[in-house]
């Protein structure tokens, strides 16, 4: 059974650190050759790509700020029953506050196509995961066996204080339609707008939080003396059996789902450079500036019956009574029951709650340096902070503040440096490479180093991405000719 939950554990890590999305794929922050992937920064920007039409079957993308967890004697032939146990999961070493955040995406087709030279249309489908978890300063040490000897070693260390964690995660399905078109146009500049619709469909929403939880430390046992706790399921995911195919619990999570909307609006504006093209290409700018407002919009779940919130524990309860107690039957509906047993005030959970997009304010700036050399700066600015004050309408953010990314792309070939700088004031330096329709890269170059792999902060990304473009070389209008 161990061995189980620890295959579930590491595929969960895998998937959100290598398998998804950082709300764009930062190779191509500002390229014209971004197409309907340029929408997920900026809606205007669709109408700008260089081609009339792309489309990509499968793209992914994962980006995670993460001091919490790490993995070691890890490596992909180690994912079997039998070598299994071979892998730690572990806290960091140390002393400080945990913090883990993650943005997820899947997007499974993505279709843009030019209706004239003045307006575009797009649509996609993307399936998307936001976690976020944060703690209270703590010490760690790989010898801790259990929490009593967690209390014990932070008593000898003079951390006596109030002990809290929070964390959420969601989930959701995401159809999207955007609509591009120019607002102006001469030959000295360019304006162009653009708007994204969505349909969402909450497929798994939860949170958990630890607050004000105050122990007193024993030989053999610790004693709460204070302290809540808050427990928070969607009741869809209820609808998930192991017994069922993937295909039948995705139409499970389907019908159980519930319907929202979300929007998103962008500009975008060129500064031309004087060329002599008999038509203007997108790509002739010298800057080129970006605003967008991304993700406006919440999805809705109905609360799981098994959600739970507690507050003032049982005088004399102990954690190895709380451990006892659990151990027993590990579902939910278990877990619910032995905290309203063990604790003297206690709530029922409202019918339903929201779980709000990561709201942000985009700024691009982009430009040119050679026909082919370019720098990008984009900058976001979130409406939200990850505080839940309200458990009825959590609130999330996007990871990333600022993201500077030099590269040299051609139609089929490209090269790509993306410098970012995340919500924990993590500095990344990444990496990407654009080979025909490929376009894969890491956010963390470390990750090249498998000590580094193993702290799981960074993350990568790969596309499928098909253009209608030559690998022959395009000539510029101001190359010359001989005979």
């Amino acid at each position: 059974m161990k061995d189980i939950v620890k295959i579930n554990i590491i595929v969960f890590l895998l998937l959100i650190y290598t398998v998804g999305k950082a709300q764009s794929y930062h190779a191509f922050n500002g390229s014209t050759f971004a197409g309907g992937l340029g929408n997920f920064t900026n809606p205007a920007s669709a109408i700008n790509s260089t081609f009339n039409w792309d489309f990509s079957l499968l793209g992914f993308q994962s980006n995670t700020s993460n001091n919490a967890v790490r993995i070691s004697n890890f490596s992909f032939s180690d994912l079997t029953p039998d070598k299994i146990g071979n892998i730690i999961i572990q806290p960091t070493s140390g002393y400080g506050a945990r913090s883990l955040i993650t943005a997820s995406d899947l997007h499974l087709l993505n279709i843009r196509y030019n209706i004239d030279d003045n307006q575009s249309v797009s649509f996609g489908i993307r399936l998307r995961s936001n976690s976020y978890m944060e703690s209270s300063p703590f010490n760690y040490t790989d010898s801790i066996s259990g929490f009593n000897e967690f209390v014990h070693y932070n008593n000898s260390k003079g951390n006596v204080t109030p002990f809290y964690f929070h964390g959420y995660n969601e989930t959701w399905l995401e159809n999207d339609l955007s609509y591009s078109r120019i607002l102006s146009d001469n030959d000295d500049n360019r304006l162009t707008g653009g708007i994204t619709f969505a349909l969402l469909r909450g497929f798994s929403g939860s949170y958990v939080g630890i607050d004000n939880l105050n122990y007193t430390a024993g030989k053999n046992k610790n004693t709460l003396t204070s302290g809540t706790a808050s427990i928070l399921y969607s009741a869809n995911s209820a609808n998930l059996d192991s017994k069922k195919t993937g295909l039948e619990n995705y139409k499970a999570l389907i019908r159980a789902s519930k319907v929202s909307f979300a929007a998103s609006i962008g500009i975008e504006y060129l500064v031309k450079e004087q060329m002599f093209e008999e038509k203007y290409n997108p790509k002739n700018y010298t800057w080129k500036f970006g605003a967008s407002i991304m993700d406006i919009g919440a999805n809705r779940y109905d609360t799981d019956t098994s959600s739970v919130f507690v507050t003032s524990p049982n005088t004399g309860l102990t954690d190895t009574s709380l451990q006892r107690q659990l151990q027993v039957d590990r579902d939910k509906n278990n877990l619910k029951n032995v905290l309203i047993g063990n604790f003297q005030g206690r709530r029922v959970y409202e019918k339903s709650y929201k779980m709000r997009l990561p709201t942000r304010l985009v700024l691009s700036v982009d430009r040119k340096i050679t026909d082919n050399f370019f720098v990008n700066g984009l900058f976001n600015i979130n409406f939200y902070s990850n505080d839940v004050s309200n458990i009825y309408d959590i609130k999330t953010s996007e990871l990333n503040r600022i993201i500077i990314t030099p590269r040299w792309e051609s139609p089929a070939w490209g090269f790509y440096l993306p410098i970012q700088y995340t919500l924990k004031q993590d500095l990344m330096l990444g990496l990407a490479v654009k080979l025909g329709p490929l376009v894969m890269g890491l956010h963390n170059i470390n990750w090249l180093q498998k000590t580094k792999f193993e702290e799981l902060n960074g993350g990568g990304y790969l596309a499928l991405h098909f253009q209608p473009f030559s690998f022959k070389k395009q000539h510029h209008s101001l190359d010359c000719y001989t005979n």
